[in-house]
């Protein structure tokens, strides 16, 4: 698969932006030397520099955590579920929009080194960056969403989430490579003292696993970094995927798609349905 046309408008805009005074630095991909071949975060700060940026199917990383906290103008080369991360740090007033410039990419699909597709890419149906300044074109996308759910929330059992739990070992990995994780105390640690017990009890591992699903509903860009990052081969990102098909099903809203539409769980209107999250409408 060639990307070359891409890079090439990439970094065309990119030494653009930088010569016009319109940016600070550049966020962007460029070749690592990690085993799997992805490519790795990079900053550019000057046009001498912008021939380091590369763009394929291997940019997994969602680079939306680097913007966190920066006060400069960033320009960010951004997928669609980089683009969405972006849109809910403005909407939570963690960053500046008028300081970010969105170059969003068309994404056909990460996949990992076998070809496969990455966690979150093969049933993803953002492919297009729903906000940007400038938008990166790819003939091989034609798939591009709408807030609207599609009814298809799946309720799974308890047996499937005690299979998943029984595999973690709490070592918070998914946390660290969430985008949406950025407390600087999470609640699962803020009573807990310094050390951990040689055995985790499963109480333990499904407040935490819930709590961050419920922490996550209605903020997740599906982009699969929390399963990706899982040693222990935990498929955690289903979990959070129940609730954010619920919340897309019951309300309309899907993650991350315009800086206008309030979160669903910010929101409280007088004819919201009362619909528990395991189903039932029997308490309304």
């Amino acid at each position: 698969m060639s990307f070359d046309k891409q890079i090439s408008e990439i970094r065309a805009l990119c030494r653009k932006l930088l010569d016009e005074d319109k940016t600070d630095v550049i966020l962007a991909y460029t070749d690592g030397d990690l085993d799997d071949g992805s490519l790795i975060p990079i900053f550019v700060r000057s046009a001498e520099d912008i021939w380091k940026i590369k763009w394929g199917d291997r940019c997994w990383q969602n680079l939306a955590p680097y913007l966190h906290g920066r006060e400069d103008r960033v320009a960010i080369v951004a997928k669609p579920c980089d683009a969405r991360a972006i849109v809910q740090y403005v909407i939570e007033n963690q960053l500046d929009r008028g300081k970010i410039f969105i170059i969003g990419v068309d994404c056909p699909g990460m996949t990992d080194a076998d070809g496969d597709p990455r966690p979150g890419c093969g049933e993803c149906t953002v492919r297009v960056a729903p906000e940007y300044d400038k938008r990166i074109e790819d003939d091989r996308v034609a798939i591009q969403v709408t807030n609207q759910g599609d009814g298809t929330f799946d309720r799974r059992s308890l047996d499937r989430f005690k299979e998943e739990i029984d595999k973690c070992i709490l070592c918070y990995s998914c946390r660290q490579a969430c985008y949406g994780c950025y407390c600087k105390s999470c609640f699962i640690e803020r009573d807990t003292p310094d050390w951990q017990p040689a055995e985790i009890d499963a109480g333990t591992k499904m407040a935490f696993h819930l709590g961050r699903a419920m922490h996550l509903a209605g903020r997740c860009v599906e982009c699969g970094a929390c399963e990706a990052a899982c040693a222990s081969g935990v498929n955690v990102r289903y979990i959070i995927s129940d609730a954010t098909d619920f919340i897309e099903e019951e309300y309309g809203f899907k993650t991350g798609m315009d800086f206008d539409t309030t979160q669903a769980m910010l929101t409280n209107k007088l004819d919201d349905r009362e619909v528990g999250f395991f189903g039932g409408t029997e308490h309304e």
